[in-house]
């Protein structure tokens, strides 16, 4: 009981530290429109999760050890690999869908949309350069969430509770973008609680997700690395290119939270149906991961 209490403690901790900031920074320098005014806090709402975690650690004593820091136990490549491939195959699996499911007029293979699909190429190297460029943001979150919040939920639940708890938190700590339409636009129907419930649901797959190709590595880094992929591919890529296709100017976010929802969510809710299964199952002792 008293190690429990200890662990709800910390948890509470790290989550003030987590939280604070983000909504201080994200409705403060809000432009009430979708965007932020301050480059400072668009480029450090990412960092917090880290940053809490290490100032928990640090006030609670508790040390370093059990971090995820370490590149993984051996064998590990093949998770790093699907790490990077699944965000890549997300966005065209999901053009698919849009495709044979919502764009009825033909536009995505006429010659125009062949163009849009070599400029669709391109971006996607650029967003790869970019997602290497930042991982830094996608560590900063998978720090906090998939290598701190999520084990010690463990301690107080069984593993699939503690990462659908983890998706949840997750999702409101975007609570300040939501309201002002920064992840799914404004214009779409009950704006903002359904961005709030599809945020929530979202975070929920992608926590079995993240969290299972953290627990096969021992490592944080292969979530790090799908995370701001998974940000940088589906922002710069498909997002475009669904709104493109559905003859909408994108500068409206006409419609992209039901493409989002549409095409988007059944690979992500598939794969992390399959990943919360396999979380289930007994696992063996993982190896100690290198420091």
């Amino acid at each position: 009981m008293k190690n429990k209490k200890k662990t709800l403690l910390r948890i509470l901790l790290y989550l003030v530290l987590t939280y604070v900031p983000v909504y201080i920074l994200g409705f403060a320098f809000s432009d009430k429109n979708g965007s932020l005014t301050s480059v400072f806090a668009g480029n450090t709402l990412m960092l917090y999760p880290a940053i809490a975690v290490i100032i928990t650690r640090l006030v609670t004593k508790e040390g370093f050890r059990n971090s995820f820091l370490g590149f993984g136990k051996r064998n590990s490549g093949k998770y790093y690999a699907l790490a990077v491939l699944y965000p890549i195959a997300l966005p065209y699996v999901s053009a698919l869908l849009l495709h044979l499911f919502v764009v009825k007029n033909g536009s995505i293979s006429d010659s125009a949309a062949l163009s849009d699909g070599t400029m669709a190429v391109a971006m996607l190297l650029l967003s790869i350069v970019s997602g290497f460029a930042t991982a830094v943001h996608g560590f900063g979150e998978e720090l906090g969430w998939r290598g701190y919040l999520t084990p010690k939920l463990e301690e107080l639940m069984p593993t699939p509770a503690a990462v659908i708890v983890t998706g949840i938190i997750w999702a409101l700590w975007h609570g300040p973008l939501l309201a002002y339409g920064y992840d799914f636009g404004r214009d779409y129907d009950f704006f903002p609680y359904g961005g709030f419930i599809a945020m929530i649901v979202m975070c929920v797959f992608w926590s079995a997700i993240l969290t299972w190709l953290t627990k096969r590595t021992g490592s944080v880094y292969p979530a790090a690395l799908c995370h701001i992929l998974i940000d940088t591919v589906l922002t710069t890529n498909f997002m475009p290119f669904a709104v493109k296709a559905s003859g909408e100017k994108f500068e409206l976010r006409t419609n992209e939270f039901w493409m989002l929802i549409i095409s988007v969510f059944p690979m992500i809710i598939l794969c992390g149906t399959i990943c919360m299964v396999l979380l289930c199952k007994k696992q063996k002792p993982a190896s100690k991961a290198s420091a």
